[in-house]
């Protein structure tokens, strides 16, 4: 059955025609940071007042989704309980959403995808990394080179819910460590995966410590399944 409405029958990844139509995609969004945007009455990518006052180290924010019901039951179901087959779900609608960024030409194909390590603690209390299960079926859905062992995690931290954005990023500071055995010179785009986007304070963490590794100029996009709104997002829209 349908894993939203519980239909028969449905379509691929367990979904049926009318909740692909209802769920919440992102839209009117920020091309940088995914963050929405009132767009209304203009063409092409749009960059909110945040991005353009203080630009992220990454160039570009694919998300399938608002971090919205029931999409937020999704992630939980996955990440919390080990879900896979809501996991293998959420996985195609984003590599659906990359596709179409592509096919459009709004973002370019990178050289290599990177999902966002978890500590060693983490991992064994969940068992598994989230962010490599999408990174994994991204990979082999769009033929893309992936790497889990460049970047790891070097300290354990608490939940980062109902902390503030400037919180988020004072405990992010260091907590990233590229292997120099594993950089590639020759790589100059990469797109890191994961699985929702609240303030950016972790993407921005490791977009840091990845372009400080590398040689050369280095272009990075985040791709993830939701991005997490500001609560006065909706009123505006």
């Amino acid at each position: 059955p349908c894993m939203i409405c519980g239909a028969h029958p449905h379509q691929h990844d367990n979904l049926c025609a009318s909740c692909l139509i209802d769920i919440p995609w992102s839209k009117s969004a920020c091309s940088r940071c995914a963050e929405f945007i009132e767009t209304i009455g203009l063409d092409g990518d749009h960059v909110c007042v945040n991005c353009l006052k203080e630009p992220p180290p990454y160039t570009k924010t694919v998300c399938a989704f608002d971090y919205l019901v029931p999409i937020n039951g999704l992630v939980n179901q996955f990440k919390h309980q080990r879900n896979l087959a809501a996991g293998r779900l959420l996985t195609a609608c984003l590599s659906q959403t990359v596709c179409a960024q592509i096919t459009q030409g709004k973002i370019t194909i990178p050289q290599l995808i990177l999902p966002v390590p978890l500590h060693k603690r983490r991992l064994r209390q969940r068992g598994f990394n989230q962010a490599q299960f999408i990174a994994t079926g991204i990979s082999h859905s769009l033929n893309l080179a992936i790497n889990t062992s460049l970047c790891h995690r070097v300290a354990y931290q608490a939940a980062q819910q109902g902390q503030t954005r400037q919180q988020r990023l004072e405990q992010m500071e260091g907590i990233f460590n590229i292997r120099q055995t594993e950089v590639d010179q020759r790589i100059n785009s990469i797109a890191i995966v994961d699985d929702v986007m609240t303030t950016g304070a972790t993407v921005q963490a490791l977009s840091t410590a990845l372009i400080n590794a590398w040689d050369g100029p280095l272009d990075i996009q985040v791709w993830c399944i939701a991005r997490a709104q500001p609560p006065n997002a909706w009123l505006e829209w």
